[in-house]
C-alpha cells in the first residue's frame, strides 16, 4: 500500500437491494492521497516549528499570566484555561531561540502529552499541515533545537521542524520537578 493512502472500511453496495454485508467483515478500501497525521505549524523566534496535533490541546491567547513567587526559569507563571490552572513555560531558551517577553494577548500553543501540560508562548500560528511520517531531522543543525526535533514536516514553502512535545515538556518541567520521589512520613 503506498504511503500516502488511507485505509477506510469498505461497504460494497448490493445491486439487488439486499442489505449490505457487515463492513467490518469486508476488506479495506484505499483512498489515494489521504494523509494520516496532522501538525500545527507555528512561528517562534524566526523558526518554523510544528507539533503533532495529537500532542496539542489548543492554541490560546494569554491575557493574564499569574506570577508564581520563586518559580525557576522557564516557568513564566500560570494561566486560567476555562477554570483549569495551566503552567505557562517559555521554551525559547531550551530551543536556543532569541528571548521575547510575553505581553497581553500573546498566542500560546498548549502542549499535552505523557501526563504533562503547559502553554508555550509562540509568535503566531502558520496553519495546519497533513503528513504521513516526518522526514529525518538530518538538516536541522546540531544544537539544542535538534535535541527536541522529531523530524521535519514537509510544507510548500520549506519544511517545519516537528518538535517532540513529550521531550520538550519534560525539559521545561525539569527545573522545578523533584529529583526523586519525596519520602512519606
Amino acid at each position: 500500500m503506498p504511503a500516502d493512502d488511507a485505509v477506510v472500511p469498505a461497504a460494497a453496495p448490493s445491486p439487488d437491494g439486499t442489505p449490505a454485508p457487515d463492513p467490518t467483515l469486508l476488506p479495506d478500501a484505499i483512498l489515494p492521497g489521504a494523509h494520516r497525521r496532522r501538525a500545527c505549524v507555528v512561528a517562534m523566534g524566526g523558526r518554523t516549528l510544528a507539533v503533532d496535533v495529537r500532542e496539542t490541546r489548543e492554541v490560546m491567547k494569554l491575557d493574564v499570566i499569574g506570577t508564581v513567587p520563586g518559580a525557576p526559569a522557564p516557568l513564566l507563571g500560570v494561566a486560567n484555561l476555562r477554570g483549569t490552572v495551566l503552567a505557562v513555560a517559555d521554551a525559547r531558551s531550551l530551543l536556543a531561540l532569541a528571548p521575547k517577553p510575553s505581553r497581553p494577548s500573546t498566542p500560546s500553543i498548549v502542549l499535552a502529552t505523557g501526563g504533562l501540560e503547559a502553554a508555550v508562548p509562540i509568535d503566531g500560528v502558520l496553519g495546519l499541515e497533513w503528513f504521513d511520517e516526518p522526514l529525518p531531522a538530518d538538516d536541522v543543525p546540531d544544537g539544542p533545537l535538534k535535541t527536541f526535533a522529531a523530524g521535519l514536516v514537509p510544507r510548500p514553502d520549506g519544511p517545519a521542524i516537528l518538535l517532540d512535545a513529550a521531550r520538550l515538556l519534560e525539559a521545561l518541567r525539569a527545573p522545578w520537578a523533584p529529583a526523586a520521589p519525596e519520602a512519606q512520613p
